[in-house]
């Protein structure tokens, strides 16, 4: 595959965020620390790098008291955002002193043994993730739980973070049947699988490093045809590539390929023939809501979760890095906002190397899939998606941060307010932004309000 498009873009983008992004050697914190902020300490020996995680110690402060400590494994995480953002994120794993996996809670979050700590930098909200998944979870579909927390790493001060359950299969997370490298009866190979359509982790841009062993591509251009030609690919999130057998990788790839033929179709709507028979219609339904509803760029073609339970159907989700959504300026192709519809971005961004998959404007011409839709989010517009509801999720987030001082602190710390920074590149406050934030998503609901009925 080519970036004939994306590379460009992407180098661009990297040398105005280098630019233009302030020096922060010399950062001063002023505002003190609330005592009701949790606070992360992390010592590293080692310099933190992508890979492999570092050996280190994490201890958590609330006001005094030490709330919290174990032996940690940490990693750089992020692709574009690890390349050229100062203030780095990051992936542990919580150990035992023997340096096993160990699963603890943290901050009374679900037992797990895997976290992330997210680093805002370009979001100026400083909480475009965090209200993505509350609002998802809202609506019952799960999405990863957050806490505010600030870290400092080494000794240095590195400002606020979201702590995130990193998602992988787990009765608190992803709920799915275990699938293990010995399974390989008939019943037991229908799940459970995650399936992401993503890059490969850690790669450039420039580079496709799809495997047999890490993934399989569609049969399907994203228009639809059969081809062999810049198709989407299929990673292997769970059973992980070096896990998941070749009875299990050709029971999945069969049933993707399955509900892709079938979707692609003359008879496609045919409840027992057609894509129906393969989908958890109501998962998609929701999934596109939220896309659309955050406008998130990268939706459908990138970060995008896909799950398929044990005699159960293929459901979509959860959401997942929504950090350049909500009408940021990062737009579409041309880098300009506006009120449209994510899942036509192919229209919009045709030289882009990862393309929203053919299945979106398909199942959009099913007039039982459309009324499902429509339906669906006229219900959620009375209370969970509400005017008043969405203002309020935004409101008590950015309250919560904003009274514990961990806004005045990350942008002392991270001078950015008055510095052009993707996906914000306009100059100003944080209240301003917040305020942005707020109104767009007002406007693009009611946007939606009017135009869902004629998609």
């Amino acid at each position: 595959m080519k970036l004939t498009f994306f590379l460009p873009l992407l180098l661009l983008w990297g040398l105005l965020n280098c630019n233009n992004s302030p020096q922060n050697d010399n950062f001063v914190i002023r505002t003190p620390r609330s005592p009701q902020t949790p606070y992360f300490i992390i010592q590293s020996d080692k310099e933190i790098v992508d890979d492999p995680k570092r050996t280190a110690n994490l201890k958590i402060v609330l006001g005094d008291s030490v709330i919290f400590q174990s032996p940690i494994g940490i990693e750089l995480r992020g692709a574009s955002s690890q390349l050229f953002y100062d203030k780095k994120s990051y992936g542990f794993e919580l150990r035992n002193e023997k340096n096993h996996s160990k699963a603890a809670s943290i901050l009374n979050l679900p037992k797990n043994s895997a976290w992330i700590l997210h680093g805002p930098y370009g979001d100026k909200t400083l909480l475009r993730n965090a209200v993505a998944y509350k609002l998802s979870n809202d609506i019952g579909k799960y999405a990863s739980r957050t806490e505010f927390v600030e870290v400092e790493i080494n000794g240095k001060f590195m400002g606020f973070y979201v702590l995130m359950e990193k998602l992988k299969q787990d009765n608190d997370r992803i709920k799915l049947s275990k699938l293990s490298k010995n399974d390989t009866s008939t019943n037991k190979i229908t799940g459970g699988y995650i399936i992401k359509i993503d890059k490969t982790a850690g790669n450039n841009p420039e580079e496709s490093n799809y495997t047999e062993e890490n993934s399989f591509a569609s049969q399907f251009d994203f228009k639809g045809k059969i081809t062999t030609q810049q198709t989407p690919h299929f990673l292997y999130e769970y059973p992980k590539p070096k896990n998941i057998n070749s009875i299990q990788k050709t029971y999945i790839q069969n049933y993707i390929h399955s509900f892709e033929k079938a979707l692609a179709s003359d008879n496609f709507k045919d409840e027992q023939k057609g894509y129906r028979s393969y989908i958890d219609v109501d998962s998609f339904v929701d999934y596109f809501i939220l896309t659309e509803l955050f406008q998130n760029h990268d939706g459908y073609r990138l970060s995008t979760y896909l799950q398929k339970d044990r005699d159960k159907k293929l459901q979509m989700g959860p959401i997942w890095d929504i950090d350049i959504a909500f009408g940021s300026d990062n737009g579409f192709c041309d880098g300009m906002n506006r009120h449209a519809w994510v899942y036509q971005y192919n229209q919009y961004c045709s030289e882009d190397t990862w393309l929203v998959p053919f299945w979106w404007k398909r199942l959009i011409t099913d007039e039982y899939f459309k009324q499902k839709l429509v339906s669906r989010w006229q219900t959620l517009r009375i209370q969970e998606l509400s005017d008043n509801q969405l203002d309020k999720v935004v409101s008590t987030y950015n309250e919560s941060i904003t009274n514990r001082n961990m806004v005045a602190r990350n942008f002392e710390r991270w001078n950015i307010l008055n510095h052009r920074i993707t996906p914000n590149s306009t100059k100003g406050s944080h209240e301003k932004e917040i305020s942005r934030m707020k109104q767009w998503l007002k406007e693009h609901a009611h946007w939606i309000d009017e135009k869902i009925g004629t998609l």
